[in-house]
């Protein structure tokens, strides 16, 4: 990744965040058969997220540049609770062979500097508020994709925001995305 520290750089002069979509660095369409839609779409759209999550948080890119951030794009959030315990775990009884050594876990690096968006994952809102990641999350309604909830969006988000307090349904639905992207708002 040390090969990549004149991007990082840039980016982080920039102040903006790098964002990757879903199936980023995979062809979405492997599967051509029976069950290909599905199959395309966990195997091969939404699993290869967990990669630049992965590389981002245990490659010590953070340490060089503290003010980089990033986000997954419309890649769900259900699979982030696992994936950070799945990180930490590695690092800690894989410690012989992680490098490069870490400040922070790898968890860590993504509370401060990741996020990820979803639209309707019931399972990842349930685990984002266990797990205390309101901050890492946003929604999105996908427009104009057909799996996207608009024109439906007001009902989508009380469908699945609706035990949330106004404080977490806030940040969710719009401050962590100002926070994130650097949006003048209002306070």
């Amino acid at each position: 990744w040390p090969m990549f520290d004149r991007l990082w750089a840039v980016i982080q002069e920039t102040g903006l965040p790098i964002t990757f979509h879903i199936s980023t660095g995979r062809d979405p369409r492997a599967a051509r058969k029976d069950g290909g839609a599905v199959i395309n779409y966990v195997a091969h759209a939404l699993a290869p997220t967990v990669e630049p999550v992965a590389c981002m948080c245990a490659s010590g890119v953070f340490e060089r540049f503290p003010q980089l951030r990033f986000a997954g794009i419309e890649c769900g959030i259900g699979w982030l609770a696992w994936a950070l315990e799945a990180m930490d775990e590695a690092y800690k009884k894989h410690h012989m062979w992680a490098f490069p050594k870490l400040k922070l876990l790898p968890s860590e690096y993504f509370r401060l500097h990741g996020a990820a968006s979803f639209q309707e994952d019931q399972v990842g809102l349930d685990l984002a508020i266990k797990y205390n990641l309101v901050d890492n999350i946003l929604w999105a309604n996908d427009y104009p994709h057909h799996e996207g909830s608009w024109p439906h969006s007001a009902q989508a988000i009380e469908r699945t925001m609706g035990d949330l307090t106004d404080a977490q349904r806030a940040r969710i639905l719009g401050f962590n995305a100002v926070r994130l992207f650097k949006f003048n708002a209002p306070a």
